[in-house]
């Protein structure tokens, strides 16, 4: 069996596609993931039999994750029938500080990776403006 959770990442248009080629970059080259991309033309039957055809092909031994860019679209409401399996959880709003923590961090077991998720989201946004230029002391964070 393998040793990596797999990993499907489901998004409106090519953005997940495009989000896993800009993690590679950084990770490098990964296995055990798939993306699917969802377009206002797809018919839904045909993007359930797609979802489930990708995910089927993954080793999902040690569980599956599914990320999904928003709250309340199709890919994740597509997503929510791959509930019904074992080991499987589904988490919205995928980004690249988020993708890359799961890509470095699959190897453990799906409980644990769903921390590593949810950290990732609470680590992975900060807002800067002009004043984080004033002050003397730098920082690791400084511009």
């Amino acid at each position: 069996m393998g040793n990596t959770i797999g990993v499907l990442i489901m998004t409106h248009g090519d953005f997940g596609k495009a989000a896993i080629e800009s993690a590679e970059l950084i990770v490098g080259k990964q296995d055990n993931y798939d993306t699917m991309s969802v377009f206002v033309v797809d018919q839904v039957d045909d993007l359930k039999q797609e979802m489930l055809d990708k995910a089927d092909k993954l080793d999902t031994s040690k569980g599956l994750l599914v990320l999904t860019d928003i709250v309340g679209g199709t890919p994740i409401n597509l997503a929510s029938y791959l509930l019904e399996r074992e080991n499987t959880i589904v988490a919205s709003g995928v980004n690249l500080p988020v993708l890359l923590e799961v890509l470095m961090s699959r190897t453990g077991t799906i409980e644990e990776l769903a921390e590593v998720v949810q950290a990732a989201y609470n680590q992975g946004l900060t807002i800067r403006t002009n004043e984080d230029l004033e002050g003397d002391e730098e920082d690791e964070y400084s511009l």
